[in-house]
């Protein structure tokens, strides 16, 4: 179906959200070097933090907002790379980053899109909103390597 609300975008972030975490558990199962497990840890629980959010953001939305209809279809590719990740799930922590930022990049340029295609600024302020939400929670993966390197 090409046509879906707003809150539907929000969700199928959640999701994706919800797939790395999943996917940063898988690494942590397999992982055996301290440092990266202990990256692990600490971005499993920022990553848990951040749904958290994405749910805030839903929560505190108008019916109005969430209501609006879009016309785009929901992307799968993110998830499908996701779920390639787990072939290789002995990692470092570069490799860990690197496959974040990929899937972060990827999903701040659909939000994007949708954004283009939306005529309410009203509605464009809100997914500004959540892809700044997003980027932030990516910065602060990246001050965690650096605090890491310091370790």
């Amino acid at each position: 179906m090409r046509f879906h609300q707003l809150k539907e975008i929000y969700e199928h972030v959640m999701e994706i959200n919800q797939e790395l975490n999943g996917l940063y558990s898988c690494f942590l199962e397999n992982t055996k070097d301290e440092r990266t497990r202990i990256f692990l840890h600490y971005v499993i629980e920022k990553q848990a933090e951040n749904i958290q959010g994405i749910k805030k953001l839903i929560s505190d939305e108008s019916i109005g907002v969430l209501s609006t209809w879009l016309d785009e279809d929901i992307e799968h590719q993110i998830s499908a790379r996701i779920n390639s990740f787990k072939a290789k799930p002995d990692v470092s922590i570069d490799i860990v980053l690197d496959m974040t930022t990929e899937i972060r990049f990827q999903l701040s340029e659909w939000l994007l899109l949708i954004k283009g295609l939306v005529s309410s600024e009203t509605v464009k302020t809100h997914l500004e909103n959540l892809i700044e939400f997003q980027q932030l929670k990516s910065q602060q993966l990246m001050h965690a390597v650096h605090r890491m390197d310091d370790i």
